[in-house]
Order: structure tokens, then C-alpha cells, then sequence
């Protein structure tokens, strides 16, 4: 139906961009903690403490940036992230020497020559299983858009989750009744990590969003109700008030 192509275009290798994200961090004097998921939390404004099995920390500034977790997280701290699990299945070639003539969102080349085909978009909540009628009509869309990779060996898959607000775009909040409290929420995190380092994380620093990322907020959703089982709440000003004393 349309299509779109800048000079610009090309394809991210998600495991390289973790590691430098995680090497700029170390370098700018953060430090990373893993297998620390919060236990409890306390919240008020400009004082910020969770409880994790890692540790305490407190904080005047806290940013939830937890993915699927921010559903449950969010509301200690007087947000909101009504976001659900949205199942994506991925195959990975073996490497070639063909080129493949541009990136498309569905069959994308890595510097290495392996080819990753899919995505699929599945509700099925937190189930990670792959499933083998997936994968197939995953591998013929592939074929059938560059014949020559149906000759190619398929090497590995998986299945991931992504953060899916209930109209897919992202959410980007701070805490009316907490200042200092801050949420980020998409599916497209390596699409957008340029954003939140450059645009979104400043913000954050200066102690308040920008006008324009109003539209982003989860006020948008007041009054919709949010019918998951792993966020089963409806969005409300009165909820957001009562959250965080």
C-alpha cells in the first residue's frame, strides 16, 4: 500500500547496542545491578527507597523502565502503565554470502550475514512457547519475498514479549503527586534508545518532561478500562491522586 526509504535506514544489531549502552553507562558512573527485582517500595516526593534481594536504595529521582513489570510498579509511585505482553517469534539463518537488497521490518540482515526473519504479534499473555505453525508462515512470507532464502538453513529461534500499551504507542509520564517520578514504556526500545538518550533522559535530569511528550502520557487512557489479568485496573485521576502519600 506504501512504502518509504531515506538514506538513513538500515538495521540495529540489538546485542552490540546493549553492550554499548551498557559500557556508556558504566563510563558515565552508573552502576548496574542485576537480579534485584523491588520486593517493596516507599514513595515520596524527592525521596524514592526500594527494597530488592540486591540491596536498598533510595533516590530523589526514580525512573520505572521495567518493561511488563512497570504494570505493577507504576502505581507505587502515583503513575500509571497499563501495558500488556504481546508474544513475537524470530528465526535466524545460517550465514550468506547474498546481500539482501535493503532492511525490511520483517527480514533483516546482520553484519555477520545471517538473515533474522519474523515478527509474529500474539496474544497469549506471558507465554513464551514457540510454536511450530508460527515459525513455518513465518519462514514462508520470507520465501516467498526473496526465493533464494528458502535455500538457507534455519539455525535458532526464540520468542520474546513485548511492552504493548493498549494502543501501541509509547508511554512516557512523571508523577503529578510524587515529583521526581518518572515512567518510560514501549516495545520499540532499540528503535527509540537514540530518544531516550538524547531527548527523553535530559527531561528527566532537568526534573520535568517537555510540554510535547504530553501526548505520550497514560492520561490519555482515563476512563478506558484495562481488562488484563496482570494489570486488571482502570486508569483514573483518582487513583493516581490516592497512589503515592
Amino acid at each position: 500500500m506504501g512504502a518509504s526509504w531515506t538514506p538513513y535506514d538500515g538495521h540495529a544489531n540489538p546485542l552490540n547496542l546493549l553492550h554499548a549502552l551498557h559500557r556508556a553507562f558504566i563510563a558515565a558512573g552508573g552502576r548496574y545491578v542485576p537480579e534485584a527485582g523491588v520486593t517493596s517500595a516507599q514513595a515520596a516526593p524527592r525521596d524514592y527507597r526500594v527494597s530488592t534481594p540486591a540491596g536498598n536504595f533510595v533516590a530523589p529521582v526514580i525512573v520505572l523502565a521495567a518493561g511488563l513489570g512497570n504494570a505493577a510498579l507504576a502505581p507505587l509511585f502515583g503513575l500509571q502503565a497499563p501495558v500488556r505482553p504481546q508474544r513475537g517469534q524470530i528465526l535466524v539463518t545460517e550465514r550468506t554470502q547474498e546481500a539482501l537488497p535493503m532492511p525490511t521490518t520483517s527480514i533483516r540482515q546482520t553484519n555477520d550475514g545471517t538473515l533474522l526473519l519474523g515478527d509474529s504479534q500474539e496474544e497469549v499473555g506471558f507465554d513464551l512457547h514457540q510454536t511450530q505453525d508460527v515459525m513455518a508462515a513465518i519462514a514462508q512470507r520470507a520465501a516467498w519475498s526473496f526465493p533464494w532464502i528458502a535455500r538457507l538453513n534455519i539455525i535458532r529461534a526464540w520468542s520474546a514479549l513485548r511492552v504493548m500499551a493498549p494502543d501501541g504507542l509509547p508511554i512516557y509520564d512523571e508523577s503529578e503527586v510524587c515529583p521526581g517520578a518518572f515512567t518510560a514504556n514501549c516495545h520499540s526500545g532499540v528503535r527509540l534508545a537514540a530518544a531516550h538518550a538524547r531527548l527523553f533522559a535530559p527531561m528527566v535530569a532537568r526534573g520535568a518532561l517537555d510540554s510535547g511528550m504530553a501526548a505520550f502520557s497514560a492520561i490519555r487512557f482515563v476512563g478506558q478500562p484495562v481488562n488484563y489479568s496482570w494489570a486488571s485496573q482502570s486508569i483514573s485521576r483518582l487513583a493516581v491522586r490516592e497512589a503515592c502519600v
